[in-house]
């Protein structure tokens, strides 16, 4: 089912610079975000998107379901499942050396196994996926994301995501693990994931025009049970220690009428908070399901197939601001 798990991309405070002026006064700088602070998260939910792919429409059949071939996802070179760990069968997506996938050069491997039960679809069956060097270049301009680490997927209730057409079924995924995402300068920064992906239908009967995707934290604040949050982790720039809360699920509905949508992001909220040493408060504001035409200083917040933009506000001290992000 792709297009469907691109989750939204995570908008770094930019807090490139705190030069002291005196004792009492601190000057921070704050700069747009940068295409490389969200490429860490891009490229690992479209990786996700892709694993989720082979299982569900390779593995688990789905492609027969929605009655179309089946391809490997873009810059696959191959799969091989030849070997074995415990017993289960090791899924190696191969991605050879900087294959080329529309405006992306793709390298290294993704695996994924099962680690419980003895299939993908068994009620509490957890699968693990590896990333093994795993390198996305873009063309344009060379930024460089490398992906190693782990994540493992829980499938609380069981089934495959297609059965969310077929059967009406509710399925639920708990993610958790821990990357590490290296630039294009060489810098590395560790990341930590606690989501809640949840696919379900919203027609009845069930059918692809009504398939859809929530996102949302799957981890208690230890300081305020009100808070669940998503990730955690390091700034790109200023390599500040950040928590992602979010408030309200992220939406992802099919405005199409078959498998292949498209899927919209109509809303969600979210706060990224950072832990900037003397400054206090520092965080942004995401929200999704605005419609902006990409130049205008304000967008409709719709909440529909309308929706095109993300609302960022921006809190620095005392500074504010706030911006329109196209998907």
């Amino acid at each position: 089912m792709k297009k469907l798990l691109v989750l939204v991309p995570i908008l770094f405070v930019l807090l490139s610079s705190c030069k002291k002026k005196s004792d009492k006064e601190e000057e921070v700088k704050v700069d747009p975000p940068k295409q490389s602070d969200a490429a860490g998260s891009a490229e690992v939910d479209e990786a996700v998107d892709q694993v989720n792919d082979v299982i569900n429409n390779k593995i688990g059949g789905g492609s027969n379901v929605r009655v179309a071939a089946y391809n490997l996802p873009c810059g696959v070179v191959s799969v091989d499942s030849s070997t074995t760990q415990n017993g289960k069968k090791v899924y190696k997506m191969n991605y050879g050396n900087r294959t080329k996938c529309g405006y992306k050069y793709k390298s290294g491997e993704i695996s994924f196994t099962l680690k419980s039960g003895n299939a993908f679809n068994e009620v509490g069956a957890v699968f693990r996926t590896t990333f093994t060097d795993y390198v996305v270049e873009v063309l344009a301009n060379g930024a460089l994301v490398k992906l190693n680490g782990y994540l493992e997927v829980t499938n609380v209730d069981g089934g495959f995501v297609w059965q969310a057409v077929t059967s009406n079924a509710t399925i639920k995924h708990k993610m958790r693990g821990t990357l590490q995402i290296t630039y294009a300068n060489g810098e590395t920064r560790v990341r930590k994931y606690y989501q809640m992906r949840t696919y379900s239908n919203s027609n009845t009967p069930s059918n692809w025009a009504g398939l859809r995707l929530s996102i949302a934290g799957d981890s208690v604040d230890v300081n305020n049970s009100a808070i669940t949050i998503s990730e955690t982790g390091k700034t790109y720039e200023g390599n500040y220690d950040f928590y992602t809360e979010i408030s309200t699920a992220f939406l992802w509905s099919n405005c199409g009428t078959t498998w292949a949508g498209p899927y919209v992001l109509k809303d969600g909220n979210a706060r990224l908070n950072v832990i900037v040493p003397l400054v206090s408060p520092a965080y942004i504001d995401i929200a999704a399901g605005f419609n902006w035409d990409g130049t205008s200083a304000t967008a409709t917040e719709v909440n529909d197939c309308n929706a095109s933009a993300y609302k960022i506000s921006t809190t620095i001290g005392t500074a504010s601001a706030t911006t329109y992000q196209l998907y």
